[in-house]
């Protein structure tokens, strides 16, 4: 039979480790272990090397262990690069007379959190939130607004209030309209994203180009973009705009593509999935005039053929990544083309029912 396991070092349950089932926790003055042994565990320079090593889920319930663990996990370097998703029956506790109370927002400022993901909050909600997060004025960079009910007016002031928001999203909000952007949209941003908002058409597009001369990013999904849209992008977006994602825009063309091309010559990233009356002669035009391109998305595209990685192959010399999912006219002497791109890294063929 195997040997009995080791018994558990002095101190394990400081860790997380079970002292038995249904045992007590001891408390921290009837620890086991030396003094100093018990010291390790909110030994802060120890503490700031092992808590590298967790999830931010898992920070978040070690973070309630104690006051000495709290205090180094709410340091901002062990949250970079995390955005927390609030829905709006988050935003407010209800009090014993069936009032609303704004939460407090104190422990999300601790740790610097610089961009926030807001879900079904209304024009009101966003002013409560606005008022509550002592970094909403300068200290938020990036705010994602899902399945929303802001208007023009909360849009409005949002945008005028937060003044350090650089990167905005507007995902399934349905109440705002053009105007709005037209009176919000502000020159400091340089990143924008537009998905599933039925409100947003051609003039849409001419607000972004015209308010927005800074513009490094857009990603834009939306159904009532035509071929005129792509028309008002200007040179001032032709020097800053290096990602460009058009997805699911049905009803643009290769009248569209051309507009594109010569618009925004320094694109390096390009996404045309779901563009369907996008042709060959699109993909030529881009191949063409786009020879910065690193990456290119031509999925859900049913036009595409073997012709079209041909353009690419023979034009596209930096492209590192090609995204052809349900590109269903690809077939084996399509792909014999990209096999003389050297620089290619990631190649993705779901659902080419052809090769």
């Amino acid at each position: 039979p195997p040997p009995p396991p080791p018994p558990p070092p002095p101190g394990a349950s400081l860790v997380g480790l079970s002292t038995g089932e249904g045992s007590e926790q001891p408390s921290p003055e009837r620890l086991p272990g030396s003094p100093s042994e018990r010291q390790l565990a909110v030994d802060e320079k120890i503490l700031n090397r092992l808590f590298w090593y967790f999830s931010a889920c898992e920070k978040c319930v070690l973070a309630q262990v104690c006051k000495a663990w709290r205090r180094v996990l709410y340091q901002p370097k062990f949250w970079v690069g995390l955005t927390p998703v609030l829905h709006t029956k988050e935003l407010y506790n209800v009090l014993p007379g069936g009032e609303k109370e704004f939460v407090s927002l104190q422990g999300f400022a601790v740790r610097g959190f610089e961009g926030f993901c807001l879900v079904g909050v209304s024009d009101l909600d966003i002013c409560e939130f606005i008022d509550n997060y002592p970094l909403s004025k300068k200290g938020v960079k990036s705010i994602s607004l899902k399945r929303s009910t802001i208007t023009d007016a909360g849009l409005e002031v949002m945008l005028e209030q937060m003044q350090g928001v650089v990167r905005l999203e507007l995902s399934g909000c349905n109440d705002f309209t053009e105007a709005g952007l037209w009176s919000s949209l502000n020159a400091r941003i340089t990143a924008l994203s537009v998905s599933d908002c039925i409100n947003v058409a051609d003039d849409a597009i001419a607000a972004i180009s015209q308010l927005l001369p800074n513009l490094a990013e857009l990603n834009l999904q939306a159904y009532h973009v035509t071929d005129t849209a792509l028309a008002y992008f200007t040179a001032k977006q032709g020097y800053t705009t290096h990602t460009l994602r058009l997805n699911s825009c049905w009803e643009i063309t290769n009248h569209g593509v051309v507009n594109m091309v010569h618009s925004l010559p320094n694109l390096s990233v390009l996404s045309l999935s779901g563009c369907s009356k996008v042709t060959d002669d699109g993909v030529e035009l881009v191949a063409e005039n786009l020879r910065k391109l690193r990456s290119l998305d031509l999925s859900w595209c049913p036009r595409i053929t073997d012709m079209a990685l041909e353009y690419i192959a023979c034009d596209l010399h930096k492209l590192e990544e090609l995204v052809l999912d349900r590109c269903v006219r690809i077939t084996d002497t399509g792909l014999s083309y990209l096999s003389t791109m050297s620089s290619l890294r990631s190649l993705y063929l779901r659902w080419c029912c052809q090769v």
